[in-house]
């Protein structure tokens, strides 16, 4: 297929109709949650993921193109308005995008943002479509080793990103391939810590583990109240919609600096939109010939940030669509849907798939820029809100993420691996240790050992000269020159005495758990490769070694253990209702878990009495009909009965 040919048809596949609907459909849906403080596009991209699964490889890129290009800049508005980011990347955003609001110029920052949202996601798309044709010969020079190194290279940038701690993102790094073992080893199939269980062989299911890791997790969170104060003054006379939109283009050169970092950074696997959108700000700092008014409400702290974080979803398609490379959590999720609907990337998807590729990059860009042109109507509207009862629905969510991942592969399995990764993320996020490095390197852990096994199969061989392969040699100065760079920038990282009780329980725990992988590994050492068990030993180093650095710090007292795992109030009953709920479903079936917990959940929360009590019964019940109509007769799982039922009703 020419590239004419497949230009014509990627871009009839999103603007012709009804294709279009659903790139628009995304771009909407995925505007929400990303709206929302603190909940983010993850879960929703994984939910969309298992609803999908039945679909046409060419509507799932539409979709999965539109909610990557949706989700970034209305975490902007969120930034702007309310001092709250949406999302981590639009952080920078907000050191000048809220001072300006409350200023009186929230119009004036919103469409300078949403403006420079659509300008830096058509640099970026258009860099891709100019990389695509040199990429495509390249990809015939890479073989095992070349494809060894890039994933080695993604795995070193997630530890020279800056973090709270370089050490917590290493210890996550080696967490995320030592999940990513688990199951069968890819040379000779030896089953590998599955315990018996021949569902633990297929290793844990990625879209279960991002389920519970940002899903669950983040609705333990969302038992809050968000009250979002107005805290700017009245508009100005001047503030208006097209003093935004020209501030663009009065500062173009800022505009083509930003998204040229954008797009670099997200070419890079493993960094994502976060790096990118700090470092342009930082660039627009110091190469400003004024920097006092940075941080009060300079115009060009929104500028650059909001440019180079939808430039970044250009640059970041590359690595995806070449090498199957994801550049953040987001890219996990097209990875996978890549491979859950049989599309390989590489020569294929520059080749034969061509047009898909073109699909995926278009519905991307109509994203972006749809995302910016609803984000300047809806500004009014979004300014007068105040309050976001969140908890609410929280129930709700729990009770559709569940049955969502027991539906994926009609599995309790998975639900037990998403309440074990959600209870783990939960931990993780509330005390700063990055889920980041974690999700990244479950995702490269089985491109890395697999081409890890082939090239030391072919160097064995003497099938291969490493030194003689241009590439390689390329690939291994980009890994020495990442290592360098994170020497020489390496910063201390700021004592936080609140989380240094935590830091010791959470890194002691993960380092029991995976010295006992460890003993296994060792004990059963025919069945294991040297790479598992140097990865055990690896986890259980880095994780003892946080635990160590943070008791050196501040020796723990009497009750530190308390202190590291205590869970606030308001955290307690969704977190208990992770834990219990796949207690619940193994005795008594996934309608009969589902209805008692959702009962305890009400019973929690009511105030004792018959009225509450009455209320809670009715709403379980309703929970439970809803739960086995929809397993039952919609989805048609077969599902083991509960433990309880077996033992009274014996088949």
């Amino acid at each position: 297929m020419s590239w004419a040919d497949a230009f014509a048809i990627g871009v009839a596949n999103v603007f012709s109709w009804p294709g279009v609907l659903i790139p628009v459909a995304g771009t909407l849906l995925a505007m929400i949650p990303s709206f929302l403080p603190g909940v983010g596009n993850a879960s929703l991209v994984v939910l969309v993921m298992a609803a999908t699964a039945t679909w046409d490889p060419l509507s799932v890129l539409l979709m999965f193109g539109a909610l990557t290009g949706g989700a970034t800049f209305m975490g902007s508005i969120t930034a702007i308005l309310f001092n709250i980011p949406g999302n981590v990347s639009s952080t920078p955003t907000l050191l000048d995008g809220h001072p300006m609001a409350r200023q009186g110029w929230p119009r004036t920052a919103i469409a300078c943002a949403a403006t420079a949202s659509a300008t830096g996601s058509i640099f970026g798309v258009l860099v891709l479509l100019a990389a695509l044709p040199v990429v495509r010969p390249l990809l015939l020079q890479f073989g095992p080793p070349e494809r060894l190194l890039i994933g080695v290279w993604g795995l070193v940038t997630i530890a020279s990103v800056p973090t709270t701690s370089r050490l917590k993102a290493a210890a996550m790094t080696a967490l995320g391939l030592l999940a990513a073992a688990v199951g069968a080893d890819p040379a000779t199939g030896a089953p590998r810590w599955t315990f018996g269980d021949s569902d633990m062989s297929q290793g844990i299911n990625v879209v279960a583990m991002m389920l519970g890791m940002f899903t669950f997790a983040e609705l333990i969170e969302w038992m809050r109240s968000f009250r979002l104060e107005r805290s700017f003054s009245a508009a100005a006379p001047e503030d208006s919609t097209g003093r935004g939109v020209r501030a663009v283009f009065q500062h173009w050169r800022l505009v083509l600096r930003a998204s040229s970092i954008g797009t670099l950074v997200g070419m890079i696997p493993g960094v994502g939109g976060t790096v990118a959108s700090f470092v342009a700000y930082g660039h627009a700092v110091q190469s400003a010939a004024d920097k006092s008014r940075f941080g009060q409400g300079d115009i060009r702290g929104v500028i650059a940030p909001e440019a180079a974080v939808d430039a970044k979803d250009g640059g970041s398609l590359l690595p995806a669509i070449a090498f199957g490379l994801p550049g953040s959590e987001a890219g996990v999720a097209l990875i996978t849907v890549f491979a859950m609907h049989g599309i390989v990337p590489g020569p294929a998807m520059l080749d034969a798939q061509l047009h898909l590729t073109f699909t995926l990059i278009f519905a991307l860009l109509l994203s972006n820029l749809l995302t910016s042109v609803v984000g300047v109507a809806l500004t009014p509207a979004l300014a007068r809100l105040r309050d976001l009862p969140i908890e609410r629905i929280a129930l709700p969510c729990f009770v559709v993420s569940l049955v969502t991942v027991v539906e994926l592969n009609g599995l309790l399995f998975d639900l037990y691996t998403a309440a074990a990764f959600g209870v783990a993320g939960y931990y993780w996020r509330t005390h700063g240790w990055p889920r980041a490095p974690f999700v990244i390197a479950f995702a490269l852990g089985s491109l890395v050992e697999t081409n890890l096994s082939l090239t030391a199969q072919l160097v064995q061989l003497g099938r291969v000269d490493l030194l003689g392969r241009a590439a390689c040699i390329v690939l291994a100065l980009a890994i020495v020159g990442s290592l360098a760079w994170m020497h020489a920038h390496r910063s201390r990282v700021r004592r936080d005495a609140e989380r240094l009780p935590a830091d010791v329980c959470i890194g002691a725990l993960s380092a029991l758990f995976t010295g006992a992988l460890l003993a296994v590994a060792v004990a059963h050492a025919e069945s294991y490769s040297y790479y598992a068990i140097v990865l055990a030993a690896l986890a259980c180093v880095l994780a003892a070694a946080a635990a160590v650095r943070a008791w050196r710090r501040e020796p723990p007292l009497r009750g530190w253990i308390a202190a590291g795992l205590a869970v606030p109030h308001h955290h307690r009953l969704p977190l208990a209702f992770t834990v219990a709920m796949p207690l619940l479903i193994w005795l008594l079936g996934l309608a009969g878990g589902v209805g008692l917990a959702v009962a305890g959940w009400y019973a929690a929360r009511s105030d004792r009495s018959i009225r509450a009590w009455l209320r809670a019964i009715a709403i379980a019940l309703a929970y439970t009909l809803a739960t086995w109509y929809f397993a039952e007769e919609f989805a048609n799982l077969i599902l083991p009965r509960g433990a309880l039922w077996r033992l009274a009703l014996p088949p």
